[in-house]
């Protein structure tokens, strides 16, 4: 009697490629959105521009209104009572509006949040009140940067681009967990980055064919080729855009990740959670008298934007840019005391450490921006790969189950024939 054939052993590809085959068709659908989106998203002001929908030009030749002049303007053209002016910016470039947003109405008259509320009356409790973005509800107007005259009003994101914005960016699920959602997609992708790798490095003497499409390549062979090639090719920049995506959506831990090997700053930390203590009967500064403070530390820069303090305990925050850099990269911020009119820290992409310069440049490189056109057009087609590599990783999976069922019936034909 013919002795039992030893199991087969099953090594790390093997697993690697199951883990790659199932993350790809258990998330397909899934990953495709996230792809189609994000590439959408990364031409979507230029398509509104395209449709007649973006912000309009403008030509007044001339200087440029101050900051406090252009918020003032925008009060005045304000009929809600209770908004508040919570950013201004000026235009990235000639030929661009300028712009104020104001907040949701009665904002300012808003208990703070637990944490800084005051104590109940005897025999109440306390009611939490939700952390809320200010932008939430705000009001956008958009001025001519010269004449200081209101050009539109717009409110927060809408119409189809604030579709895109919101499936990509948390799948239409507030509260946290949406984005949290997306960052785990991410993370999937970069686990099939990591495992497709492992599974395209080719055998000895195979590295040229491992690069290209063979000639001629049909059926299984085809999608195989196509989806290696394309694979390996955008492989670095598809890892890139993934890894950012996944630090949007877990900023602090990446942040500390960098940190532990990178040593630095907490950068988002220290720029958005930074706390003032105020003055009691004391009063803030405007936001000239802080942007001189600014341009006394930067003096090489101009103005670019600011975010009002809503809160007592909000330090001013500006943002200055040197030249004309391209829009999206890092620029500077300095971070302003409105109490006791001093400067609290200077963020400068001239003195980051290498763990600050990576966490500042995660956003652009995530939208495609910062680093010129062509980067641009790189990031879009980073997203629109993805239905390639979820089509041709589809057929290549039901043309070798397809095969394997038409093998094991033909067997079990063989056998039962045998049997007659």
């Amino acid at each position: 009697m013919a002795g039992k054939s030893k199991p087969q052993r099953r090594g790390l590809r093997y697993w690697l490629e199951q883990v790659h085959l199932w993350t790809g068709l258990i998330l397909l659908l899934p990953l495709v959105m996230m792809g189609v989106t994000g590439s959408v998203l990364v031409y979507a002001h230029d398509l509104e521009h395209l449709f007649g929908q973006g912000e309009p030009q403008v030509t007044t030749p001339g200087e440029w209104r101050s900051p406090a002049e252009l918020i003032e303007a925008a009060q005045a053209a304000n009929s809600e009572p209770g908004r508040i002016p919570i950013a201004v910016r000026w235009p990235a470039e000639p030929g661009e509006p300028a712009a104020v947003r104001l907040s949701r109405p009665g904002m300012a008259d808003e208990r703070p949040a637990m944490r800084n509320a005051e104590p109940a009356a005897p025999g109440q409790a306390q009611a939490a009140i939700p952390r809320v973005s200010p932008f939430a509800g705000s009001l956008q107007i958009l001025l001519d940067p010269v004449t200081a005259q209101p050009i539109e009003t717009q409110q927060a994101m809408t119409g189809w681009v604030r579709f895109f914005h919101d499936l990509h960016g948390h799948l239409f699920i507030a509260g946290g967990l949406g984005r949290e959602l997306v960052g785990w997609l991410g993370i999937a992708m970069l686990v099939l980055g990591c495992t497709g790798l492992v599974i395209w490095w080719p055998r000895n003497g195979q590295w040229k064919a491992a690069f290209t499409i063979r000639k001629g390549a049909k059926g299984l062979r085809l999608h195989r080729d196509l989806h290696g090639a394309v694979g390996i090719w955008s492989l670095l920049l598809f890892m890139l855009v993934n890894f950012t995506g996944v630090y949007l959506a877990f900023p602090q831990q990446i942040s500390a990740a960098v940190n532990a090997v990178f040593p630095g700053r907490d950068m988002r930390a220290a720029m958005f959670q930074a706390r003032v203590e105020p003055i009691r009967g004391g009063s803030r500064i405007g936001l000239a008298e802080g942007l001189v403070l600014a341009q006394e530390q930067v003096p090489d820069a101009r103005f670019l934007n600011a975010f009002l303090p809503t809160r007592p305990d909000q330090a001013l925050r500006i943002g200055l840019v040197r030249g004309t850099p391209e829009d999206g990269a890092p620029g500077i911020t300095v971070l302003i005391d409105p109490w006791r009119a001093e400067v609290i820290d200077v963020f400068d992409p001239k003195t980051f450490s290498t763990g600050e310069a990576i966490i500042a440049w995660q956003r652009a490189l995530h939208y495609g921006t910062g680093l010129g056109g062509f980067y641009k057009f790189l990031v879009f087609v980073s997203g629109v790969i993805i239905p390639l590599f979820a089509v041709t990783g589809f057929f290549m999976w039901w043309i070798k189950r397809r095969n394997r069922q038409a093998t094991e019936r033909a067997k079990q034909e063989a056998l039962r024939q045998a049997a007659e």
